[in-house]
């Protein structure tokens, strides 16, 4: 669709690879007063993929670390779901911070 992403890159979020408008999963970005976001993906039931999450306040390549949010809710909509996160208290305390979700088959 002529976006600059990969068409499988663009299912596993659970974007349209037919539609250049369909190019961000973060539906709602981090809201650092509730330490909340929202983002969409493939249901993992029906695609096999696990997701994780990693942050850091460098963005350097060996600058991030695995964390579990403290909660996670998926709207369990299929096959594309929404999945809202809660960050721990302690990350948000960071100056800087930047989270990513990472895909893996």
């Amino acid at each position: 669709d002529g976006d600059g992403m990969i068409n499988d890159d663009e299912r596993i979020w659970g974007l349209d690879p037919t539609n250049p408008a369909s190019l961000n999963p973060i539906s709602v970005p981090l809201d650092a007063a509730a330490g909340t976001l929202s983002y969409t993906r493939r249901n993992p039931a029906l695609s096999g993929i696990a997701y994780s999450y990693q942050w850091s306040t460098t963005l350097g390549p060996a600058g991030w670390t695995d964390f579990t949010p403290a909660t996670e809710t998926p709207d369990g909509a299929s096959p594309v779901e929404t999945v809202e996160i809660t960050l721990d208290a302690g990350l948000l305390a960071n100056p800087k911070l930047f989270v990513r979700v990472v895909a893996q088959d």
